[in-house]
């Protein structure tokens, strides 16, 4: 070994041999062997009953007889059938608004098989310290470093891995009362404890055990400011050795009150309230969201007042910043609805639907617009009953006759209002497509009477007379001389 190295020589646990006489040089972290094996009874680890012989461990029964299976039960007790304790668990949760030690759990004097552990893995420490406010380990805002503590008559394992929860574990029996406590730097997330106590123990003489209610010193203040409170337990203690045991052992109607009293009722510095942010005002392309932010103090356990900005000695917090500064995804977007057609009774109206980006400057092909959310493009619409057909009549035609009476025909048709044929004009109230008419004659006398009569072949000329067709061509031709002057 080199010169001025100092070694300590130990039976480390875990990666070299237990009965082999390991060093560890001071200032470091590695082990040298020394010697196969350390001499003969040395115990095997600091927590076993198990001992070295000739550089292997051998086993050693709880009766300290090797190679016996002889095995402690639950109290610690060898060969015992655990009726000597009962198992004390549960889970402490709470929390200081700021932070601090609180007092989890006492381990009375005799207990065995110490199990402390966090529930989740944080920045909190577990603590330890006597019943006196002595602290063992992480006291007065220091953290240890993980390892073995021999502390109250038994050693204390203190773990913190980087990957796990910090735990805290003894096998006992405890020579003192111990209280664990834990450091809070942020939301205790849990501690689960688990210990056994001793509940019968031999008096002193052969008189019978006394017993009485014991007031706890005060515990920790709830809060560190503004107002807290602390309390005075009530335990029930052996008289002869001022240990404590279970409450049945005490008279419960003699049982004191606990005793509670305020704490910390100066105000609390101040500090930024803030506020939950609101929803942001857009979806996409840019929104706002806003928070409140205040100044205020805390003054009691319920109350606050606030404060100029300027009594919080921090950087105010922003209470508006963007959010949502995406693009937004093409839209449709309607054109105006096109006028019904037709103008009356039922029809459809049309309309143009784009697909264009969000600020309504560039125009898409419509493959880039969900279908599924495309605005209609026609639309049913009404302007009203139409109106009913009617009979439209012609203009009249020229009179038939050249000279005297004749006839003048014109046409009338049934049309709809938008000029189509139709059969839905009442047949009632058909205009007349024949009206008689008269036409000027030629009063210049025929020179030749022989030129105007009646072809005798024709008998029906009275009958052209009497009904008034002499006014057409044929008939006053063929019956010149019966029309003539008519």
């Amino acid at each position: 070994m080199k010169q001025g190295l100092t070694a300590v020589c130990v039976c480390p646990a875990g990666g070299v041999k237990p009965c082999a006489l390991n060093c560890l040089a001071e200032g470091y972290n590695f082990y040298t062997e020394r010697s196969p094996a350390v001499i003969d009874g040395t115990r095997c680890q600091a927590d076993s009953l198990d001992i070295c012989i000739n550089g292997e461990c051998k086993h050693v029964g709880c009766d300290n007889i090797l190679g016996s299976d002889a095995r402690e039960d639950i109290c610690r007790v060898c060969g015992g059938d655990g009726s000597t304790c009962e198992t004390i668990k549960g889970l402490f949760n709470d929390s200081l608004p700021r932070g601090g030690y609180m007092e989890v759990v006492q381990i009375p004097k005799g207990s065995v098989h110490i199990e402390i552990q966090e529930v989740a893995m944080s920045k909190n420490y577990i603590a330890l310290k006597s019943e006196g406010n002595d602290y063992y380990i992480n006291g007065a805002w220091t953290i240890d470093w993980p390892r073995k503590f021999d502390i109250a008559g038994t050693a204390f394992h203190y773990k913190r891995p980087t990957d796990e929860v910090e735990s805290l574990e003894a096998l006992g029996a405890t020579t003192e009362n111990l209280v664990i406590m834990v450091l809070l730097q942020e939301q205790n997330p849990g501690i689960r404890y688990k210990f056994n106590v001793p509940i019968q123990r031999t008096g002193s003489g052969d008189n019978d055990v006394g017993f009485t209610w014991h007031h706890l010193p005060w515990s920790e203040c709830s809060a560190t400011c503004a107002g807290g409170s602390q309390k005075q337990e009530v335990v029930c203690k052996r008289l002869d050795d001022n240990s404590v045991v279970q409450n049945s052992y005490c008279d419960p109607d003699g049982k004191p009150p606990e005793n509670q009293r305020p704490c910390n009722a100066e105000p609390c510095p101040p500090e930024w309230f803030i506020g939950d942010w609101s929803d942001c005002s857009k979806s996409c392309d840019g929104g706002t969201r806003m928070r409140t932010v205040l100044c205020i103090r805390k003054i009691g356990p319920a109350d606050e007042e606030n404060l100029e900005d300027v009594h919080c000695l921090t950087h105010r917090p922003i209470e508006r910043e963007s959010c949502n500064n995406q693009s937004c995804p093409p839209q449709w977007v309607p054109l105006d609805w096109s006028e019904c057609n037709p103008k009356c009774g039922h029809g459809f109206k049309h309309r143009i639907v784009l697909c264009k980006s969000s600020d309504l400057t560039k125009t898409f092909p419509p493959a880039l617009c969900s279908e599924l959310i495309k605005p209609p493009v026609r639309m049913r619409c009404s302007l009203g009953r139409c109106p009913p057909p009617r009979w439209i009549p012609g203009e009249w035609g020229q009179c038939s006759a050249q000279c005297g009476l004749g006839q003048q025909i014109r046409t009338v048709q049934c049309l709809s209002y938008t000029g189509q044929p139709s059969n839905d004009c009442p047949e009632a109230l058909r205009p007349s497509m024949i009206q008689p008419c008269e036409s000027k004659c030629d009063a210049t006398p025929i020179a030749n009477g022989d030129e105007c009569k009646d072809v005798n072949k024709v008998a029906y000329c009275p009958l052209v007379l009497k009904f008034k067709f002499c006014s057409r061509a044929y008939f006053r031709q063929m019956c010149c001389k019966t029309c003539q002057g008519h």
